[in-house]
């Protein structure tokens, strides 16, 4: 087939108007899901590309963000490194919240097709096979955060390497009893899973006798109800890591009802570092949110093409809630 596909050809292989599928790669909005997916198969099917007056200002930078907005106290911190590695170019920021359903992503192909963004970030979400082919086909660059497909260039943090780094700094400390919380949410249980298994692996256990493991669902109303009845167990822990900033924020709250006192009697280590952990004195392993934002804009900007793997530091952030 010619490189030189009509807007006409497109329209006749889909069985549509010309003016539904000039409307389909001008406004996409106005257009039905189901007859949009057919004339970008058919755009796809015969090479064609939305010509340059259906195109935006090409001196404004565009940029496309899919991710999980309001879950996570680190999802508006990568944004915001996002925001400000922008913020020295004229641009616009289109902000898509994928939550816990792949059904944005989906929309990836209307914008490839169009043409209508210079580039996409997706964070920590699967890329179907469709989509890929579609951003390869449009020649759309792509950067993924913390999810490591050799697909694309990535920026990733370890979760393994922050299990492994608690482990040790609990080895140097020897408590008693470690009570590990974590969420097996269906957005979380992936990297709840590395972070304990790792934190498992790496723990001494001639130092570390006894340690328990609660995995909680966060969406349930009776989670903070099984994590206090485990900080009430015998023996009582006295020392605590959370998978997550929000679950020790849980933790914090819990263990000022029940009078316990942290860090005199029990440690608390938690994994992320967002900016609310970094002000109820948490100590916790930092993941760097923002500066993944920050590093996913500069890779779009610079060789999207190599797919390389860039890997973040982490560090453990000493504060007041460990002893």
């Amino acid at each position: 087939m010619s490189k030189d596909a009509t807007l006409n050809q497109v329209a006749a292989y889909a069985g549509v108007s010309i003016a539904t599928a000039s409307r389909c790669f001008s406004h996409p909005e106005v257009v039905k899901e189901a007859t949009v997916e057919k004339i970008l198969a058919a755009a796809l099917a015969l090479n064609y590309k939305a010509p340059r007056v259906l195109e935006r200002d090409r001196s404004v930078l565009r940029i496309a963000v899919f991710t999980s907005m309001f879950s996570h106290h680190g999802d508006l911190e990568r944004l915001r490194g996002i925001m400000n590695a922008l913020r020295a170019v004229p641009h616009e920021l289109l902000l898509f919240d994928i939550g816990e359903s792949s059904t944005s992503i989906e929309h990836i192909k209307r914008l490839a097709v169009t043409k209508r963004i210079d580039g996409i970030v997706i964070v920590d979400a699967a890329v179907p096979d469709d989509v890929s082919e579609y951003l390869n086909k449009f020649r759309i660059p792509a950067v993924l955060i913390d999810r490591d497909d050799t697909r694309f260039t990535r920026v990733i943090t370890s979760d393994t390497a922050g299990g492994r780094v608690v482990a040790e700094y609990f080895n140097s400390k020897s408590p008693k009893k470690i009570l590990f919380v974590g969420d097996y949410s269906q957005k979380s249980q992936t990297a709840t899973a590395l972070r304990l298994k790792a934190f498992r692996d790496a723990l001494d256990r001639k130092k570390n006798s006894i340690t328990a493991e609660l995995l909680v669902d966060v969406a349930s109303s009776e989670y903070l109800a099984t994590i206090q009845q485990e900080l009430l167990a015998s023996p009582q822990p006295d020392a605590v890591f959370t998978a997550s900033d929000e679950l020790a924020l849980d933790v914090v709250k819990l263990c000022a009802e029940i009078g316990l006192k942290i860090p005199e009697q029990i440690s608390l280590v938690s994994y992320g570092d967002t900016d609310t952990a970094a002000k109820m004195e948490i100590t916790a392993i930092r993941r760097h949110f923002e500066a993944s934002g920050r590093r996913a804009i500069e890779l779009l900007r610079s060789n999207p093409e190599a797919r390389t793997r860039e890997e973040l530091p982490l560090e453990l952030v000493i504060r007041q809630s460990t002893s």
